[in-house]
């Protein structure tokens, strides 16, 4: 007898599923909701043909200079999305930051620079909160 244990969703970003699934599937609410808010806010907007307002225009601020305005569109973008497409997810905290890595280096002998942005969140469940953060590398 082939006991299945309990799924919620698809995991974000995709793997293999280990145990004859198609793809792997998330173990739990937490789970869940923490891989729907990284499918969230690294998609593009316009790139789900019949929710074209699904996603985040994140990459648009890659190269723009990390200021308070910028700063400020990122979590702007951020908390419209959540309040839109995951209500039972509240942001309690975007910490937006740029840093250099010492490994890679363009052409001209540069520090190639990336943005780090770290979410912290609470999440309702029926009866219950759970806490949770992720951070994506920009």
């Amino acid at each position: 007898m082939n006991i299945r244990k309990k799924t919620y969703g698809i995991n974000f970003p995709f793997y293999d599923s280990d145990n004859g699934d198609y793809l792997k599937l998330t173990p739990s609410v937490e789970a869940e909701v923490k891989s729907d808010l990284i499918h969230l806010l690294l998609t593009r907007k316009g790139s789900r043909y019949f929710l074209p307002d699904f996603g985040t225009n994140l990459y648009q601020y890659i190269f723009e200079p990390l200021d308070e305005v910028i700063i400020q569109k990122i979590e702007d973008e951020i908390n419209n999305a959540v309040e839109k497409y995951i209500p039972n997810l509240e942001i309690n905290k975007i910490n937006i930051k740029q840093f250099y890595d010492d490994i890679e280096y363009v052409a001209d002998d540069k520090k190639q620079h990336s943005v780090t942005v770290n979410i912290d969140y609470t999440v309702s469940f029926r009866t219950f909160e759970a806490p949770g953060t992720i951070t994506l590398t920009l």
